[in-house]
């Protein structure tokens, strides 16, 4: 099917733009761009489209498309999208979120499946560098393999994440050019000027609804306030003075949230108002735009009640809303021109009109930024406002008087201050990709450049705030929210709880440090509805309950059966109890050791053998490759034979098993951090890169294992750094990851198989 049709049929019958079908003959042709122009309201999403089509055409694209853009509200937004695509489509691509916190939905760590990854820089960037926030060290090597291989990278809005694309471009050469696997970068800005750039031609600003968007004039106002003049008050005048005016919806745009909460407090008592800010839970968001997405977004125009819709920058890229009247504090040229994407976002209306609030840098920024510039590091905050003074003066000096797209383009465009950033050095991953040892790299400045960036934690509200229910029900993703270090100190509480992926603990206040995931007692206030919210003490609604894990109230020796059935699971896995309730897994929950069915280790080995193959074949690598792959699944777990192994699985001694019922069975553990796939890995001889991909097949020796007690095995596997190091340079960073991900994502397959298939394995 061609593009057009198959367009029409997932957008309601409405015809794709000109460059966007331009840009799927170019992806068929197999030419692709390196940058798209586009402006806002241009249909810039329509990229993910474009890669699904191809996809459903079965033309050579990238298996994984990673969508970046520095704003969580609209990597939500994009993913919605996303899911709507898919529905539709013969592939069935995973389509996630990565925005901060914790993610329970591993649907894209499969090799084979095509996937949609909407992320933030951050999420996205510290995994592609094998430091992903919020990611054991155990399975960074796995996230790092899959988003640097067989992944087109797109990142919305460049301006604002340049150090970021300065390093994939790094990352394309250190890969080399003998990778087989792709790695493509596309990146999307309307100023963007370079080589093999695709942008809008006159057929775009000829076509009927493209047209209006471009063409539309958007008068400007430029209200100049002094230095130390609060800002929310000028906001609030303008914005009052827009509907006096006869505007139905209007923005108001603020920079930061303390100004954006005061605004939003002024105008909600008297007239209907939403807050929007990106420190909001998922949930939160979810219900505030189920209640007033209708009255604001694109093409709900008629029929609409009057509303202010107060927000962050947060709503800059991408989010589909169509203002009637717009009220910015000033920002860089590049961040107006996005917030002015949202007014008349469909040019349904002959004219509407934006009104910037200037504030002057004062006395205290000025001294503030010789500082910095002492220090050799600027803060986001300054820049921020340095580039609102630039770009004040850059309107004064060309009379801008039309904020239009068309008009502005009219004008000569304004250089972007470039943002510093290191280079991304071979020595720089040599030491990055080294996930088993604690080598305490911050991987930021490759994200964010030398500027000092906002030092974040995750933070979610339970009722039942404690160690063992967290264990038993982590932090999921729709509860989480993202907050500076700096504003969750000021919260009065004492203690907090700390989630590192696999155990909590609480801390003092003092002790919490950027990127650590937090749990708080939800009666200790400090959110609300619309997000973030320091100043509020009433209690935070508890979103820790999901449909994957409902906690029941009950006594600990109910029957899992009644938990089952109240919970409305078909099939639940596990029923874990604790003190006044118990947890029910929609999904068996297995280990390396324990697992409901028990399984042969003969079986085992083979099945993980011969799936291990499937995945190396089907993502096109080399025979010789394949061959490799296989042999290191098969024998991924011969450790297990150890006596000691199989008596704590209670395994009879002829019939060794790799699982067992009794694998949690304290009283029969082995010798503390002795690990079987080293025990695997000696029994492996002839080429190293087996030996590797076996020991490595639990993310551990990359390339230090656990302190183990047993010396023979030290012994056996003598050298084993050294042998890290020159896999490296056979088959690079990417490259070594990624083939340890086949061998151990085809034992994750086939362990999750094996506990959800209910035959008897032993009888065979």
């Amino acid at each position: 099917m061609d593009f057009p049709l198959w367009y029409q049929a997932r957008h309601e019958g409405r015809t794709p733009f000109p460059w966007q079908a331009a840009l799927a003959q170019r992806v068929a042709d197999g030419d692709w761009p390196a940058a798209l122009t586009a402006p806002t309201g241009a249909g810039k999403t329509g990229v993910v489209a474009v890669w699904l089509w191809a996809l459903d055409q079965d033309l050579e694209v990238p298996r994984r498309l990673v969508y970046v853009v520095d704003r969580r509200l609209i990597v939500d937004s994009t993913a919605l999208y996303a899911c709507h695509l898919v529905r539709a489509s013969k592939r069935s691509p995973a389509v996630v979120t990565l925005r901060g916190g914790i993610t329970i939905d591993d649907t894209w760590v499969d090799p084979l499946r095509p996937a949609i990854i909407a992320s933030t820089v951050d999420q996205a960037g510290s995994r592609l560098l094998f430091s992903g926030y919020g990611v054991s060290h155990q399975v960074a090597p796995i996230h790092a393999a899959l988003l640097g291989n067989d992944a087109l990278w797109i990142l919305d809005e460049v301006h604002i994440a340049q150090p970021l694309l300065r390093t994939l471009t790094q990352v394309q050469t250190l890969r080399g050019a003998d990778s087989p696997l792709p790695f493509r970068v596309l990146v999307m800005s309307a100023t963007w000027e370079g080589d093999k750039v695709l942008g809008l031609t006159a057929a775009d600003y000829a076509h009927p609804v493209l047209g209006a968007r471009l063409n539309r004039p958007k008068p400007l106002e430029i209200r100049d306030i002094e230095p130390d003049d609060d800002l929310a008050p000028a906001l609030i005048q303008e914005a009052r003075r827009l509907r006096r005016q006869g505007a139905g919806v209007i923005g108001v745009m603020a920079n930061t949230v303390r100004d954006a909460r005061a605004v939003f407090t002024a105008l909600c008592a008297e007239e209907e108002s939403v807050l929007l800010i990106g420190r909001v839970r998922p949930a939160d968001r979810d219900a505030l735009l189920a209640e007033y997405l209708p009255r604001m977004a694109a093409g709900s125009r008629t029929g609409r009640t009057p509303l202010f819709v107060v927000a962050t920058q947060t709503i800059e890229v991408g989010a589909d809303l169509d203002f009637d009247a717009l009220v910015t504090e000033s920002a860089p040229l590049s961040a107006l021109r996005q917030r002015a994407g949202r007014l008349n976002r469909l040019g349904e209306l002959a004219t509407a009109p934006l009104v910037i609030v200037h504030r002057p840098l004062s006395d205290k920024e000025k001294n503030r930024r010789a500082r910095e510039n002492q220090r050799g590091t600027r803060s986001q905050g300054s820049l921020y406002r340095e580039g609102a003074e630039e770009a004040r003066k850059w309107l004064k000096k060309h009379k801008v008087r039309d904020f239009g797209i068309r008009a502005l383009d009219r004008h000569p465009a304004l250089p972007e201050p470039p943002t510093p950033s290191p280079d991304l050095l071979a020595i720089h991953l040599d030491l990055l990709a080294c996930t088993s040892v604690k080598q305490g790299i911050d991987p930021s400045p490759w994200l964010h450049g030398y500027s000092e960036p906002e030092t974040n934690v995750f933070v979610c509200w339970r009722r039942d705030a404690g160690i063992q229910t967290l264990e038993l029900a982590p932090p999921v993703q729709r509860e989480i929210l993202e907050v500076p270090v700096w504003e969750f100190r000021s919260l009065e509480v004492d203690q907090v709880l700390r989630w590192d992926g696999t155990s909590a603990e609480w801390i003092e206040l003092n002790r919490v440090k950027p990127g650590d995931t937090l749990v708080l007692p939800a009666e200790a206030g400090g959110c609300d509805r619309f997000g973030w919210h320091p100043r509020s003490t009433a209690p935070v609604s508890d979103y820790g309950d999901t449909a994957e894990r409902i906690r029941l109230a009950g006594p600990q020796d109910a029957d899992w059966r009644t938990l089952a059935q109240a919970a409305g699971m078909a099939k639940p896995g596990r029923v874990l109890a604790y003190p006044g309730g118990a947890l029910v897994l929609a999904s068996s929950a297995a280990t390396s050791e324990a697992g409901i069915q028990p399984i042969l280790l003969r079986d085992h080995l083979r099945a993980v053998g011969e799936r291990a193959r499937f995945l190396a074949a089907e993502a096109g690598l080399p025979i010789e490759l394949c061959n490799v792959i296989a042999r290191a699944g098969a024998g991924h777990d011969l450790g297990k034979q150890d006596p000691r192994w199989q008596a704590k699985l209670g395994a009879d001694r002829d019939r060794p098993l790799a699982k067992g019922p009794r694998g949690d069975d304290p009283w029969l553990s082995l010798p503390r951090g002795w690990r079987h796939e080293m025990n695997s890995a000696a029994h492996m001889s002839g080429d190293p890169l087996v030996k590797h991909l076996v020991g490595s097949h639990h993310g551990h020796g990359r390339p230090r294992f656990p302190v183990a007690p047993d010396p023979g095995l030290w012994r056996q596997l003598g050298g084993w750094a050294t042998q890290f190091q020159y896999l490296h340079q056979q088959h690079g960073w990417w490259g070594l990851a990624y083939l340890e991900a086949l061998v151990r994502l085809a034992d994750w397959q086939v362990s999750a198989e094996e506990q959800t298939d209910e035959t008897d394995r032993t009888t065979s």
